[in-house]
């Protein structure tokens, strides 16, 4: 049961006064000791399904950067490549920036014609025949038109060319050119200027520059590949070859030519708002390249889809995410390198910078995963846990908060009114009969269940349930709270003090007359890697490629009616 937006929160058992949570709001002074930064593998290949693409790649008949390279040739040329493998899935249409990087950081392992056809791929559109896999213009661009912070590259005719209408303003260039070069100036003024992101690096190293330094955005018929856009790079860093020792690299970017509704059809965005929020999102990955390029998928997605949000706060495209995110699956890992939960992860960037008031923490863990020569290069929970730090809490109450602040997201959340309510794990009906109910879940790392209790037959109105949760040791990662939600529409919650050996308890209201039902949050918070190990992982399939050690363990419950 979900309560209004406009009930009364009051939180009980936190550090902080008025918070509703574990960690406070104060940020502590200084910064605090972090590691080294350590070589890391390549990054998780972007899943695309159980495709027969992935399953090439699962026998042995391919390898990895094979795999890269027809994943990347798919996203511009899908039937050639089911041609040679059968059943390939198209990859979603947010993920080409990320099967582009995946292909980058393999070149060295494809052979010469292989590296050819790469560079063919990822090629930009005024590289003409060179171009052939992608999207290369055939006939001379326009002269591009550049602005403050970048330059926006078209041509004025063939399929690739924008609708040429020169209405507002009268200046000789197509109108969508405009609003295109409009749009990434915004995006520009919000990431960089406003929230203090590095800017894009330089690409004067590049053969091909766009005739300077400034970042070249590149328009064309994405529309007809079921691509919004991307970001790659040609920057000589990121060869392998150049032996370039950090993971910071140059980027440009091309977007659709008009994002006409034919194309992308609802519920999907188009036309203005899909300009924007592709905008924001892989302009967010061009700052990305310029702290580490190879960072975990999970990390780099989610923050760049919370960023659609933090420019255009009225599109709210990401709301179709938050089906596959901890709020629909909270039984999925948050740091979980899938197909789709990469992108839902914005929700937890969101509750960080909600409950801590700080919108600036995003952007201090990105400079915590810095991979450039200046950077300490952590991995994406650590980044996260090192600035937590630096609010004087752990990140594992932080996630604890973020599974409570997850039972009533409209209480919570400024917009959480459209978000879902994470699915129950057990509703129980107590009753003066049945006296209270136990249970038990199996939780992986840094997920959550929730089990309903509702006041039935026989409870009277002073009534109390006493709840207990019976966990592994605490060093594993369990957590717990518990959240009281009232017929009159007030929420109280509770945090639990788990004990060393994982036991809590509490005693709360549970009067018929006054509660609606008590909700309880278990937790497991583990962010341990087995033998604390990093880059071990081929498949990448978590933060860091360390496999989780506290995966599969039992949690059990108990709830007794006290009257």
């Amino acid at each position: 049961m979900a309560a209004t937006a406009a009930a009364l929160v009051i939180a009980l058992g936190a550090p902080a006064s008025g918070s509703s949570g574990r960690w406070t709001r104060e940020p502590r002074t200084g910064r605090v000791d972090v590691d080294a930064r350590q070589a890391k593998r390549l990054p998780a290949l972007v899943p695309v399904g159980r495709d027969a693409l992935a399953r090439a790649l699962g026998r042995g008949r391919i390898d990895q950067a094979t795999y890269a390279l027809e994943r990347a040739r798919a996203l511009f040329d899908l039937e050639a490549v089911r041609a040679r493998y059968g059943d390939v899935h198209r990859a979603d249409p947010h993920a080409a920036t990320l099967v582009l990087r995946d292909l980058v950081a393999r070149l060295e392992d494809l052979s010469t014609a292989q590296r050819r056809q790469a560079r063919e791929i990822l090629a930009r559109p005024t590289d003409g025949a060179s171009d052939p896999q992608g999207d290369g213009y055939t006939v001379v661009e326009a002269t591009p038109l550049c602005s403050t912070n970048g330059c926006l590259h078209y041509v004025a005719s063939t399929l690739d060319a924008p609708a040429l209408d020169d209405v507002s303003p009268a200046n000789g260039i197509p109108d969508f050119v405009d609003s295109a070069s409009a749009t990434l100036e915004e995006v520009w003024t919000t990431e960089v200027t406003t929230y203090g992101y590095r800017e894009p690096k330089s690409d004067l190293t590049s053969v091909n520059n766009g005739g300077n330094e400034q970042i070249d955005v590149y328009v064309a018929d994405l529309g007809d590949d079921g691509l919004y856009g991307y970001c790659t790079t040609d920057d000589p860093n990121a060869d392998p070859s150049s032996m370039y020792a950090y993971y910071d690299f140059s980027a440009f970017c091309v977007i659709d030519n008009d994002y006409d509704p034919a194309q992308f059809p609802p519920p999907y965005a188009s036309g203005l708002a899909a300009l924007q929020v592709t905008m924001a999102h892989e302009f967010f990955h061009a700052v990305q390249f310029a702290y580490d390029a190879l960072d975990d998928l999970w990390f780099m997605e989610s923050t760049a889809t919370w960023m659609e949000d933090e420019v255009y706060d009225a599109v709210d495209d990401s709301l179709q995410y938050l089906a596959d995110s901890p709020l629909g699956m909270p039984s999925v890992p948050l740091d979980a390198n899938n197909e789709f939960n990469v992108y839902g992860d914005w929700i937890f960037t969101r509750f960080l910078v909600e409950s801590s008031g700080d919108t600036a923490i995003v952007r201090r863990a990105w400079e915590n995963a810095d991979a450039s020569a200046v950077g300490i290069d952590l991995w994406g929970l650590k980044a996260y846990a090192t600035e937590i730090a630096e609010f004087g809490a752990k990140f594992r109450w932080a996630f604890a908060d973020f599974g409570m602040w997850n039972d009533v997201p409209d209480v919570l959340y400024e917009e959480g009114s459209s978000y879902p309510i994470p699915p129950y794990s057990s509703k129980v009906k107590i009753t003066r009969g049945n006296g209270g109910a136990s249970g038990s879940e199996v939780l992986d790392h840094l997920t959550n269940s929730y089990s309903w209790f509702i006041p039935g037959r026989g409870v009277t109105d002073t009534a109390k349930l006493w709840v207990s949760i019976d966990a592994p040791a605490y060093k594993a990662g369990p957590e717990a709270s518990v959240v009281v939600i009232f017929n009159s529409g007030k929420v109280v919650f509770h945090p639990l003090l788990v004990s060393k050996t994982g036991f809590a308890e509490i005693v709360v209201p549970f009067g018929m007359a006054k509660v609606a039902e008590v909700d309880l949050v278990m937790t497991n918070a583990s962010m341990r890697r087995v033998r604390g190990n990093c880059w071990v992982d081929p498949n990448w399939d978590y933060s860091c490629a360390g496999y989780p050690r506290d995966d599969g363990k039992l949690y059990e419950y108990t709830a007794v009616l006290l009257q």
